[in-house]
């Protein structure tokens, strides 16, 4: 009877006659120690065709692509046949224990001149025992800095080494294409003039940047006008210059030229326009000593953009420059005058105010500031304005815009303290008769608003603005001045269909270096009740049924 279990199994033990009929298995074959080790270290990548090993090449970093050279003259071919943009730079070498404790020193630097400027700009006096209790900082720094110096030394000669290998290579060695090459070292080296000179004389190099830190060094770019394989059109330059560069055929022959701290000293704006005719971008940056107001006049000159950024002059004055189309002027506040400057189409002004200095303000007070001293002259013919204007020391006073800015269609007015006043923003406005678009940046920077942002309310505004069509406010927080300000443009924009009000911050964009602002939001609760109330207020009396009203 099959009872429906399972027939139980049980292991046969191997009789002795199964032991002598099993087949001989081979004994495995004994490697000697040396073909052992030959067969673990096999050159297997090699065997790859050119085109596929290129492709990995493609993917590794500069720094590991670079040491491939080194293999044999085949993986050195490869990569100069791989590559076209080259990233030298020292912080590939150094270590990242170097990395933190640099962090340490520049927060510590950062954290001291932050509380020295705060209480410089405090209305009290601060006594000397209060800002020097800050200089603990200096205990930090005289202790890291021998540290940082050792590993910076070690890291250069190793950097050296790599450079020369790449650069000043042997005649007999294949040429390579170099479209882009960045140089960037901790401190000088007796080589510099040998890279630069092997750089675009030898090899041709379309995009030169070159950056050293904690040092400057003198170049004489006429030493290149012999050299017939110059291609340079990109040139980036800090802490490199020298006073006669502008008079090079090299610099006569650049489309885009940066200087960057003791590299803007290298001559005056208007000598550089004038020598380097075929230039269309100009960027100074970084520059801290004051200098004197520069006036550019260059009818010749084929200039698109100029920036200026944290170029600290009395007063920048553009004549005649008549392709320009973008201007941006970033620090110190500075006076800004338009002459003839027909293309001009967007300009970019952040300037942060951090020295309690009454003297360089001839507005009448250390307090305030005439937003007029931005737009003397001529009228430009603006489409885009981005506005930002940081500092206690500044506050904007209520003066004039003597030029109208009929052409101007987009503002973008960043980083207002909500302790300020909002009618001077109204009164701009009023200069702006085409206006489309309106966005306001508030930052909260202080703990409570002033008494002036009420006045907003009451204040009677007549000025229409009959073509605008956007606004956004951005860092808004249903406060009454906030709403009273917003009514306001409502009720004098008979056309206005879109109102935004989201709270968030804004930060340079990326895509558009120069003028241009991303806004990053941050997502806000409101209550229920006091979303109705904050709506209520804003469309009590408006009759518009095209208007819509995103609250965020």
């Amino acid at each position: 009877m099959d009872t429906g279990a399972d027939p139980p199994r049980h292991r046969r033990l191997r009789k002795a006659s199964d032991l002598r009929t099993a087949p001989a298995y081979p004994h495995p074959k004994r490697i000697r120690p040396g073909e052992e080790h030959n067969s673990c270290c096999e050159d297997k990548i090699s065997s790859l065709p050119d085109e596929m090993l290129i492709l990995i090449i493609d993917k590794l970093d500069a720094r590991t692509a670079t040491n491939t050279t080194i293999l044999s003259k085949r993986w050195r071919d490869l990569y100069t046949h791989s590559h076209t943009c080259y990233d030298l730079t020292v912080d590939d070498i150094l270590p990242p224990r170097y990395h933190r404790l640099k962090q340490i020193v520049v927060e510590a630097e950062a954290g001291y001149e932050a509380k020295k400027n705060a209480l410089k700009s405090d209305d009290s006096d601060a006594s000397r025992d209060q800002l020097y209790s800050f200089k603990d900082w200096k205990w930090k720094v005289r202790l890291l800095t021998p540290i940082l110096q050792r590993y910076e030394r070690s890291a250069m000669r190793r950097y050296v080494k790599r450079v020369n290998a790449f650069l000043l290579a042997p005649n007999n060695v294949q040429p390579r294409s170099i479209q882009k090459l960045r140089l960037q070292a901790c401190g000088t080296s007796y080589f510099t003039d040998q890279w630069i000179t092997q750089a675009i004389g030898r090899w041709g190099v379309e995009d030169l940047e070159l950056v050293i830190d904690n040092s400057c060094w003198l170049y004489d770019f006429r030493l290149l006008d012999g050299c017939k394989n110059v291609r340079l059109k990109r040139l980036v330059l800090s802490n490199c210059y020298h006073f006669v560069a502008p008079y090079s055929l090299t610099f006569q022959r650049l489309t885009s030229l940066t200087l960057c701290k003791e590299s803007s000293r290298m001559s005056r704006v208007d000598d550089i326009l004038r020598n380097c005719v075929q230039l269309l971008d100009l960027r100074l940056k970084d520059f801290s000593c004051r200098q004197p107001a520069f006036h550019i006049f260059v009818p010749n000159s084929k200039l698109k953009s100029l920036q200026l950024d944290s170029y600290n002059t009395v007063g920048a004055y553009l004549g005649l420059v008549p392709y320009l189309e973008t201007f941006a002027c970033g620090g110190q506040p500075t006076i800004l005058h338009y002459g003839v400057v027909p293309r001009l189409r967007h300009v970019s002004l952040n300037f942060l105010q951090t020295r309690d200095d009454g003297k360089d303000d001839s507005s009448g007070s250390d307090r305030t500031y005439q937003i007029s001293k931005f737009f003397l002259g001529e009228p430009p013919p603006l489409e885009y304005l981005v506005l930002q204007l940081r500092g206690r020391q500044m506050w904007i006073e209520l003066t004039a815009i003597r030029s109208q800015l009929n052409h101007l269609k987009k503002l973008f007015i960043a980083n207002v303290p909500m302790n300020w006043d909002t009618f001077w923003i109204l009164h701009l406005l009023a200069a702006a008769p085409a206006l489309e678009s309106l966005h306001v940046h508030f930052v909260n920077n202080s703990g409570k608003v002033g008494a002036a942002g009420s006045l907003d309310v009451q204040v009677e505004h007549h000025q229409q603005h009959h073509h605008l069509k956007e606004l956004v406010v951005i860092g808004f927080g249903g406060a009454a001045w906030q709403t009273g300000f917003v009514k306001q443009i409502i009720q004098a924009s008979p056309i206005l269909e879109r109102v935004h009000l989201l709270d968030g911050h804004v930060v340079d964009d990326e895509d558009r270096e120069l003028v241009g602002l991303e806004i990053v939001r941050r997502r806000r609760e409101w209550h229920e009740c006091e979303r109705l109330k904050v709506l209520d207020e804003l469309t009590d009396g408006i009759s518009s049924p095209h208007l819509k009203i995103v609250l965020e």
